[in-house]
């Protein structure tokens, strides 16, 4: 069905220990010989075809497969002579019913970048395949045309779809996941992913994105790296619940990060703000050097503003695209789809929430410390206004000595900001009533 989809001639051979490279790659050119050039004839053989299928694929002897490899690798055949042809080749799929267990047989193995596990069929299964009105014929060997109607596309549509993948970006927060990935199977599993694996698996990514009309990955992209990361069947499982956990907002979401950001801006901007007595323009006797930490302060919560903001953004198309994969996704199956909607459309919404209430703070924290606004507060209730703004997400613990225990309530109020003059006043109280 995919060569009828692609066009072009399809190959197929079934590999044993005494499989030949003529049968593979096609004889030798008997004229060819009588004029001393080593050549075979590939024509309608593996060099020669668009889409192939290689049966028990790990059996092949190492003759076949160092010039597979070629293949696989630069979709060229050297065809003896110093000569290398271009092979049509779009897709070749493998089949094998046991895993390399020698080291020449890595190489090939890691240049088959989708691995699938296929299962007996259960024994629910049993009936529906039992009862089934072509039992043991394959769907794809009916001699309909329904499928051929993309054959004289092909080319425009990998084309273009090469063409978009280029242009996806991979964020930074992507890159970090397949760094750490790689490192837990590295780590975990025991399981080295080499350097052109890494970068096939990015290039995927990237098509999944540009297949579904997108200009970055998402993490709902990633959960296709389950099929890309693992060596051993039993990886796979291990590796998708790596993915659930990490590619959660509830692991990678930065408003807490940035709310401990913005109260101790907050606190720096009370100590300011007292010293310039509400003065935030310099118009009204502030010093220079105060209004200008005040400006610095500021713009230090600006930048934070605009970081909550970008990531409010991300994390409603985040939700949106989850929704979205549970009308279909190319690449992932209707379940995972599902899976990942109910798993992480929860923790997505919990962190918009705290990221809204950060770009809240931020922005009235940024208003309060504005001089040119028609609704800034005036500059004798300027402190209070911003000491009133929200409560400390971690309130900082604050213990005194005795001489500041003793300390009175004016000298008390000029030394500490009015976070710590609060916690002062309540150690004092405690003091007087343990005293008492």
């Amino acid at each position: 069905r995919l060569s009828r989809i692609c066009g072009g001639a399809f190959f197929q051979r079934l590999l044993t220990r005494f499989t030949t490279t003529e049968e593979i790659f096609g004889p030798l050119s008997l004229q060819a010989l009588e004029r001393d050039e080593y050549k075979r004839c590939t024509s309608g053989f593996l060099p020669t075809a668009s889409i192939a299928f290689l049966d028990e694929i790990f059996k092949a002897n190492s003759a076949i497969l160092n010039t597979l490899l070629t293949i696989l690798n630069e979709r060229q055949f050297d065809n003896g002579g110093g000569v290398r042809e271009d092979c049509p080749i779009k897709c070749v799929l493998a089949a094998s019913n046991e895993l390399p267990d020698t080291d020449e047989l890595d190489a090939l193995y890691d240049r088959f970048l989708i691995r699938k596990e296929v299962l007996p069929v259960s024994d629910e299964g049993v009936v529906q395949m039992l009862t089934s009105s072509l039992v043991g014929v394959s769907s794809c060997e009916d001699s309909g045309t329904q499928d051929v109607c993309f054959v004289n596309e092909i080319d425009q549509i990998i084309e273009k779809v090469a063409t978009a993948a280029s242009r996806v970006e991979i964020t930074r927060e992507v890159a970090l996941i397949l760094k750490d990935l790689r490192s837990f199977v590295r780590d975990e599993l025991n399981v080295e992913i080499s350097d052109r694996r890494l970068l096939k698996a990015t290039q995927l990514l990237r098509v999944s994105a540009a297949c579904h009309g997108r200009s970055s990955v998402d993490s709902i992209d990633c959960l296709i790296l389950q099929h890309v990361m693992w060596r051993l069947p039993e990886h796979r499982e291990l590796i998708l619940e790596w993915l659930w956990k990490n590619l959660s907002y509830e692991s990678r979401s930065g408003a807490s990060q940035l709310q401990v950001l913005l109260d101790q801006l907050r606190r720096e901007a009370i100590v300011a703000v007292r010293k310039t007595t509400g003065d935030v323009s310099g118009n009204a006797g502030g010093r220079k050097q105060d209004i200008e930490n005040v400006k610095a302060i500021r713009s230090e919560v600006e930048n934070i503003a605009k970081i909550a903001s970008d990531e409010m953004r991300q994390i409603m198309r985040h939700e949106h695209l989850l929704s979205e994969a549970l009308d279909g996704h190319l690449w992932l199956s209707p379940e995972v789809c599902r899976s990942a909607y109910q798993l992480w459309s929860p923790t997505a919404e919990s962190a918009l929430l705290g990221t809204k209430e950060v770009l809240s703070n931020a922005l009235s924290l940024k208003l309060a410390l504005s001089p040119d606004t028609e609704v800034v507060p005036e500059n004798d209730i300027r402190l209070q206004v911003i000491t009133d703004l929200w409560e400390d997400a971690e309130p900082v613990q604050v213990s005194f000595s005795e001489n500041e225990l003793q300390m009175g309530m004016k000298e008390a109020k000029v030394k500490y900001d009015s976070d710590t003059f609060r916690a002062w006043k309540r150690a004092r109280k405690r003091q007087k009533t343990n005293g008492g």
